[in-house]
């Protein structure tokens, strides 16, 4: 009976709103710094990007004509006068390897020492991670095929419409051994590690103590939005809630990491087949092995990775994403990578 009038104490209600009040505050003002942090390395990641190609400009300047100048302007005027030299896959590659390595490893720094982001856990290899890899590869390459299928079909549909739909090219133009190598380090290897440390490391790092799917849906959906294009957007951010899922039931990126090499590497292999005669029957007989197996495990396995532990929280889930979605660096950094896509459409439509 004392229990029974002690519950219906008003007190005790007060008491009860009052620890909700505040565990709801301790939560929001967690993720809004979390989802801060988050928006803020994207955004020093993208600036660096964009500093480190001014600096590769510079380099380039130097090496070709052995002298050193501070003036910007000087250094454009002679690139644009360099047509050739721009427009090779060499100079490209070769930029792009440049700025991803040197931004990654300052936001790194940034997030370890300023930040204290701790991206440990995220990055111990085990043995089961390579088979993790090859279990989830083929249900990747399957997901990816699919929807760059539809995709391709809009495509073509707004071309007859009369618009262009840009995409991306990563074609070899003028190769060579070195063309090569570069291709084979950018492309297959350093980027995909570059792309997974920032687009699933960083994100799932900060934002899954609030929520697994939290993090895995914010994690492809900027993965998907950096490719700055509409047909490898969609077709990126469908492979990366695969990739988001297996990453946070491994407790790991290495097996995306793995996965996302290979994913590359058979990606590449028609630009190296066109220059250097190898069979395509070779690549279409893989992928015909790899699609299948795909089909298979999406249909027996794709339950392994239902999220059934998300973590203890207080606010809803609309609550924990409207507060991603409204943080002020995060819509710093989704409105200039929106612009990115307003930018390619204006310029393939004019």
């Amino acid at each position: 009976m004392q229990f029974y009038n002690d519950m219906n104490n008003s007190n005790f209600y007060n008491q009860y709103d009052y620890d909700l009040f505040a565990a709801r505050k301790r939560e929001k003002r967690a993720l809004w710094i979390n989802a801060s942090k988050l928006g803020a390395l994207l955004l020093i990641y993208s600036m660096l990007n964009n500093l480190m190609i001014s600096l590769y400009y510079y380099i380039v300047y130097a090496y070709k004509n052995h002298s050193v100048t501070l003036s910007y302007e000087k250094v454009i005027t002679y690139l644009q006068g360099q047509k050739e030299l721009i427009s090779s896959s060499l100079f490209i590659m070769l930029g792009n390897l440049f700025c991803v390595v040197l931004s990654l490893l300052i936001t790194i720094l940034i997030a370890c020492l300023l930040m204290k982001v701790n991206f440990s856990q995220m990055l111990k290899p085990e043995k089961k991670h390579v088979k993790q890899a090859a279990v989830w590869f083929p249900a990747c390459m399957a997901i990816n095929s699919a929807v760059s299928v539809v995709v391709s079909f809009f495509t073509v549909y707004m071309g007859e419409m009369g618009i262009t739909v840009p995409q991306s090219d990563m074609s070899l133009s003028k190769p060579g051994a070195l063309v090569v190598i570069v291709q084979i380090l950018y492309v297959i290897i350093i980027g995909p590690i570059v792309e997974e440390f920032i687009y699933r490391g960083i994100i799932l790092t900060l934002l899954k103590p609030f929520g697994k799917w939290l993090a895995v849906f914010f994690s492809a959906l900027i993965f998907g939005l950096m490719h700055g294009n509409i047909p490898q957007a969609v077709s990126a951010f469908a492979g990366a809630i695969v990739f988001g899922l297996v990453a946070v039931k491994c407790n790991s990126i290495i097996p995306t990491i793995i996965i996302h090499i290979a994913n590359n590497f058979f990606a590449s292999y028609p630009d190296f087949s066109k220059v250097y005669n190898l069979p395509m029957w070779i690549y279409y007989g893989i992928m015909i092995v790899f699609m299948l197996a795909g089909v298979y495990v999406i249909f027996t396995r794709i339950r392994e990775l239902k999220i059934t532990d998300e973590p203890p929280c207080v606010l809803t889930s609309g609550q924990r994403y409207r507060i991603v979605f409204t943080n002020v660096f995060m819509l710093i950094y989704f409105a200039l990578i929106l612009l990115t896509f307003v930018r390619s459409f204006y310029y393939a439509n004019i």
